[in-house]
Order: structure tokens, then sequence, then C-alpha cells
């Protein structure tokens, strides 16, 4: 028959360490502990590390950096074609001239150029119709002090001289060339995008946007308009109670 101890008695304590040896148990576990704690730590961290360069490595790379958009000092040209025996401008070129002007007058540029073909079969036609190009252009609302003439060698271009306005602005283009099908898409374990991706967009961004300026930052403010603000307060004021109307008839 087995005979269990009562830990209160006294006459049991010799089974156990004095008080300072547990006490000094206790220092070395806090110890141990502590450096479990710490090795633990740098593991985890590792980990963390690891798991963070998976996880940045599977993010696909950015198509703006890849295909960027520069914008840079540029001419800016319009090229009328003039046959030989031509009297006076023709409605379309007057068109393209005007719509010319405008652009100029927008750009705010100071100065603009018509270059007119030397030596060339229809070098004559080319001046009747610069005269006219300038008397549109002036008419369209640009200066005549910002209007320079100019010549141009075309003794070996035959019939095909052209009429050129040119002035210089800022121009938004690609650099980079769409269409680059190199490697195969489906061997792609990085999950990154592919080249081509993104070229397109970039492309028609730079074609279509009015001014490039607006690719290298924001505006400035422009005055509040008070006669428009105080027209829609009142309106609101007016009108801003009624019901809306029923659209599509439900």
């Amino acid at each position: 028959m087995s005979v269990v101890k009562n830990i209160t008695d006294p006459r049991s304590a010799a089974a156990w360490p004095p008080v300072a040896n547990r006490a000094g148990l206790s220092r070395r576990s806090r110890r141990l502990f502590a450096a479990m704690l710490i090795a633990t730590s740098g593991l985890v961290s590792a980990c963390a590390e690891n798991n963070d360069a998976i996880v940045t490595g599977t993010v696909s790379n950015d198509y703006r950096t890849r295909h960027p958009i520069v914008v840079a000092q540029s001419e800016i040209t319009e090229d009328i074609i003039v046959p030989f025996d031509a009297a006076s401008l023709s409605p379309r070129d007057r068109g393209v001239a005007v719509d010319f002007a405008k652009r100029f007058k927008r750009s705010g540029t100071k100065s603009m150029a018509v270059m007119i073909p030397s030596g060339s079969r229809n070098e004559a036609a080319a001046k009747r119709i610069a005269l006219q190009v300038t008397r549109v252009l002036q008419k369209t609302g640009v200066d005549e002090r910002q209007i320079y003439i100019h010549h141009y060698k075309a003794a070996g271009l035959g019939d095909a001289a052209t009429l050129r306005l040119v002035y210089g602005d800022l121009k938004a283009s690609v650099p980079s060339e769409c269409g680059q099908w190199g490697t195969n898409l489906v061997d792609n374990t990085q999950n990154d995008n592919y080249y081509n991706f993104g070229c397109a967009t970039q492309k028609n961004l730079a074609a279509i946007v009015a001014n490039p300026a607006d690719l290298l930052g924001p505006r400035g403010e422009t005055p509040i308009d008070s006669t428009r603000r105080t027209n829609v307060i009142s309106d609101w004021q007016e009108n801003g109670n009624r019901p809306l109307p029923i659209l599509f008839g439900y």
C-alpha cells in the first residue's frame, strides 16, 4: 500500500529544494525563456521577410514605367499640297489653315513659320497659296508679327513639294514600340504582365491629350466666374426642391 505524503507537512520539506534554489531555477528559466523568445522572433521575422519578398515578386510591373509618356519640345507641322497650277486655296486647305491657327493660339507659342518650297515646279503656285494662307491665319486671330515666311530648297521634289506650317510646342509621345510578342505568355511563373501590356493605351493617351503640359503637373487655379456661380445658386434656390423627372417611363 502506497503512502501519499502531505506537502504541507514540515516533515516532508526535505523532499523539496530550498527556497533559494527554487528562486535560482526561476531566474534560469526566465533567461532560457527570453532566449527562446528572441530566437523565435528572429525566425518569425525571417519568415515574414521571405513572405514579403514572395508577395512583392508577384506584383505586376507598372506599364507606365515600361512604356512611359515622354513630353518634350517638338515641331508641330501641317503640310498643304499645292498643285503646280493652283490659283486659289481650296475649301479643305482653308479649313486646315483655320484649325492650325486655333491650335497655335491655344499653345501660347510666340511665333510660327510658313515654309515655301524653292526651286520646285510648283514654286510659283506655292507663293500664291502662301499669301492666301497668311490672310486666313490673320483672320483667325494670329497677329501678322507672329508669322514668319521662310523658303526651303525643294529642287529635287518636283510636284511633291508642300507648303508647310510650323510652330514649336510640347508634344507627348511613347518612345517604345508596341506589338512586341517575343515571349510566350503562358510561360510566366512570376505572374508578371507581358511586355506589350499597356503600350497601346499609353500611346493613345499621348495622342489625344489636348495639352501635353497637363501630364507634367496640374494647372493653376483660375478666377471664379461669379456670374455663373450666381446663376447656379439662384437656379438651385428656385428649382432645387422640385421632384426629379421620371426616367424611361418608370
